[in-house]
């Protein structure tokens, strides 16, 4: 069995991704990553073929790619999950919010500089990847977040709804204030 191979690693880190999401329970942030993700490499792609802007040449890379080279989308892709994920998780504490997203934003670096280092992409792609992929998982992450907020705002008040004259008394427990 070949371990090194690219798709036996995917397999691995997406199913410990799955044993992290189902212990914590973060379906959540999880759900804005998935998405961030998938809407980023459609909106690069899609870019790709109106910018259509060549790769470095040949005798400058390590790799040899095809395709059109801005935006990255390996970049572009890379940012939206992180983005959506530092924006739609709900964090402990803001020390520990910052500290995740430093660390992340150094993936992220690595990830751009080791494109670049291989040549399969000038590194004005890449700063292309990262703005398109930081807006859309910013996007995505926020809505999701909107979307618990209400959630838990609903869940908070068993009450139904009140409309009409009775949405202009104060609820019961509180005093009415004197006019």
């Amino acid at each position: 069995m070949a371990i090194g191979t690219t798709r036996t690693i995917l397999a691995v880190l997406v199913l410990a991704a799955l044993a992290v999401v189902v212990l914590r329970r973060a379906y959540r942030p999880a759900a804005a990553v998935v998405v961030a993700v998938v809407v980023a490499s459609m909106a690069a792609k899609g870019l790709k073929e109106v910018f259509d802007r060549q790769r470095p040449p040949a005798d400058l890379s390590l790799v040899q790619t095809d395709g059109s080279a801005m935006p990255s989308t390996h970049a572009a892709m890379t940012a939206a999950a992180v983005v959506a994920l530092v924006v739609a998780a709900t964090w402990a504490t803001d020390q520990r919010r910052r500290r995740w997203t430093l660390v992340l934003a150094a993936l992220l670096a690595v990830v751009g500089a080791c494109m670049v280092y291989l040549g399969a992409h000038w590194a004005t792609d890449v700063l292309a990847g990262w703005l398109l992929g930081g807006l859309l998982g910013a996007v995505v992450g926020l809505a999701f977040r909107w979307r618990a907020s209400e959630r838990l705002r609903a869940a908070a008040d068993p009450r139904p709804p009140r409309c009409g004259a009775a949405a202009t008394r104060p609820a019961r427990g509180r005093p009415s204030p004197r006019r």
